[in-house]
């Protein structure tokens, strides 16, 4: 007795559609031949991801680019994270140092300071000695995101991004608790926060999105990698 149903052929432009956009999966759909109704059934077929025809390298990048042109989401919060961990890496230094020859300085017979300035000298070694602390936790902070997009994680980059805005609200309350600053240099400072934490978020929040959609991922990299000024090594 012959089959009351019949699968409907996919095309191959679906297929390949669907290999652009980063899909596994594509619907096949089965036709009732006595009641001439459809669909009745459907079935997921694979879609490969990249055959040997057509590896992944060679396939046309689905997602965005960081700013339009400059290199895709992960391969921008890879080079911020680096940035940070230098930047904070210097300032530790700079800080550590500043704590170190205060405390030296505050503790002198030789220099014959008075109490008054033994007491500024105190002060300001641990003033250094606390920014010092706090650009170490930034320095962990910056490590952690660099972790977070070599690993593809959604959630450890969801944390990056609240870190983020914890640091964005308190540069707001610096900048507007500080006494000395008036209108102009509060919304100077405000504008100028925004715009700094905003250019790092930018990416983070993107390379989450494709993560999300399966556009990006440790198989799709080599299709999504991009770089204005280089080869990326996949």
């Amino acid at each position: 007795m012959p089959s009351l149903f019949r699968s409907l052929a996919i095309p191959a432009a679906a297929v390949k559609s669907a290999q652009k956009k980063g899909e596994t999966h594509v619907a096949s759909v089965k036709r009732d031949l006595e009641k001439d109704e459809t669909p009745v059934a459907s079935v997921a077929v694979l879609v490969a991801a990249a055959d040997d025809d057509n590896p992944m390298r060679d396939q046309e990048k689905v997602g965005a680019k960081c700013c339009g042109c400059l290199c895709d989401y992960r391969r921008a919060v890879v080079a911020i994270s680096i940035v940070g961990i230098v930047w904070n890496i210097i300032a530790i230094i700079i800080f550590a140092l500043g704590s170190g020859a205060a405390a030296i300085a505050a503790n002198a017979d030789s220099l014959d300071l008075s109490e008054e300035d033994q007491e500024n000298f105190r002060a300001t070694t641990i003033n250094a000695g606390v920014v010092a602390g706090i650009y170490a936790i930034l320095l962990c902070f910056s490590i952690f995101s660099l972790v977070a997009a070599l690993r593809y994680s959604v959630c450890m980059l969801g944390t990056v991004v609240l870190f983020t805005l914890v640091q964005l609200g308190w540069s707001f309350y610096v900048v507007i608790g500080n006494p000395y600053n008036g209108t102009g240099a509060i919304t100077g400072g405000i504008i100028g926060s925004i715009i700094g934490y905003g250019l790092w978020l930018y990416p983070v929040i993107g390379l989450i999105t494709e993560i999300k959609s399966g556009v990006m991922s440790r198989e799709t990299y080599p299709r999504e990698a991009h770089s204005c000024c280089c080869s990326p090594i996949v």
